[in-house]
């Protein structure tokens, strides 16, 4: 966000970040609710290698945003610590959008664990992620 205000909880950060990740990264939050957020990118040609294919690394990139989503839900409040990726497969060349799905597996006092899902417009899944997410809203 381009001010200087930072979002002090979940809900404000959450309607704040929606149109910020909009304008910023093309992604689309089709659903928010605690613990869940899912949401879907459309893919131009940036997005692409020299195959036609879509990086990975806008993958994982859907994947931390609509994860980091799901954890603000939840009432997190902070930043990922790490993510894992598991590329399962390749878009097909004629994707025209990415979708992703995130939930909550475990909300700790001070690590959030999350999971999400990657999948192409045809329905094919496309990869699968684990992250954990550090709650700095809790003191220590």
């Amino acid at each position: 966000m381009n001010s200087p205000h930072i979002p002090q909880f979940s809900e404000e950060a959450i309607r704040a970040g929606q149109q910020d990740i909009l304008d910023k990264f093309g992604i689309l939050f089709t659903g928010v609710e605690e613990g869940k957020a899912s949401s879907e990118m459309a893919l131009t040609d940036q997005h692409r290698n020299v195959y036609g294919l879509p990086y990975g690394g806008f993958l994982f990139h859907l994947a931390d945003i609509t994860a980091g989503m799901a954890f603000l839900s939840a009432g997190g409040n902070g930043v990922t610590v790490s993510g894992n990726v598991n590329f399962l497969r390749g878009a097909n060349r004629d994707t025209k959008k990415l979708i992703c799905h995130a939930v909550v597996k475990k909300a700790g006092r001070k690590l959030f664990f999350v999971d999400a899902e990657v999948s192409d417009d045809f329905g094919n899944l496309l990869s699968e992620y684990s992250f954990i997410f550090t709650n700095v809203a809790v003191e220590s």
